[in-house]
């Protein structure tokens, strides 16, 4: 695999990776801006930092949101509202960056899980994102399932009462009540194993990497409250992973992907 850059856009903050196919060699995090414009520069500064010196081949991209991988184009991003209808594949190659792909940041962190973290000894997992928001991946089969034009596995928009999901967590974590968020969390993950019946699920993300501590016994409650077939034996794990939705997007452009 050739050199690529890697560009995990969340509701929160942007990581940057250059990553040469085997390890990261240089990495940059900055606060996702609040306008279009600043939110532009920054892509850009990323993108120039990483690329100083070095040859890149690429560059993959990992947006929030429902994101068009054919044409390049967010459709919708909750948390990033202003990037409604842009062209990141556009924007890059306006830049100097010829060979461009973007993908959902949630497949792409359940890319990176796929093939280089936790999941590569699993046939069928999902993945989970707690950060801004929630995402989620779907690995059937060791593909990544995608849904009808790819815009499948949202998990933060399943509906409990008349809420999303998401908002409801976002406001528990917003007030620090992790009990809350854990048995938001755990009612959504015992949802899905009882859908899927999964290998695994891999949790990932800010939160979710960060704070598993806090808000992962409530969720195991709640999972051993509700599950339908105590035979299930799905495994939840937290990544192991550094920058795994960066890295996922640098996968965009592995063999294996």
């Amino acid at each position: 695999m050739k050199t690529v850059i890697g560009i995990d856009i969340g509701g929160t903050k942007i990581t940057g990776i250059l990553f040469d196919g085997k390890k990261i060699k240089k990495e940059l995090t900055v606060t996702t801006p609040k306008n279009l414009s600043e939110f532009k520069r920054n892509l850009i500064k990323i993108a120039d930092f990483l690329s100083a010196g070095a040859k890149i081949y690429a560059v993959g991209v990992g947006m929030a949101g429902a994101v068009d991988t054919k044409s390049g184009v967010v459709r919708h991003s909750p948390n990033i509202k202003y990037a409604r209808d842009l062209s990141l594949v556009k924007f890059f190659h306006l830049n100097g960056f010829k060979t461009v792909r973007i993908d959902n940041d949630a497949n792409c962190f359940t890319r990176a899980e796929l093939l280089l973290g936790q999941g590569k000894k699993f046939q069928n997992f999902l993945a989970l994102t707690l950060g801004t928001g929630i995402g989620g991946g779907i690995v059937i089969n060791r593909r990544i399932y995608r849904g009808k034009n790819n815009f499948g596995a949202e998990f933060g928009h399943i509906v409990m009462g008349d809420v999303f999901l998401e908002k409801l967590f976002q406001s528990s974590r917003d007030k620090g009540d992790f009990r809350q968020a854990g048995k938001l969390i755990g009612k959504g993950l015992v949802s899905f194993i009882n859908i899927f019946a999964p290998d695994a699920i891999i949790i990932g993300g800010g939160f979710g990497h960060n704070e598993s501590r806090k808000y992962l016994p409530a969720a195991k409650s709640e999972i051993r409250k509700y599950l339908f077939n105590e035979k299930a034996k799905t495994v939840i794990l937290i990544t192991k992973l550094k920058n795994a939705g960066a890295l996922g997007a640098a996968l965009l452009f592995s063999k294996n992907q």
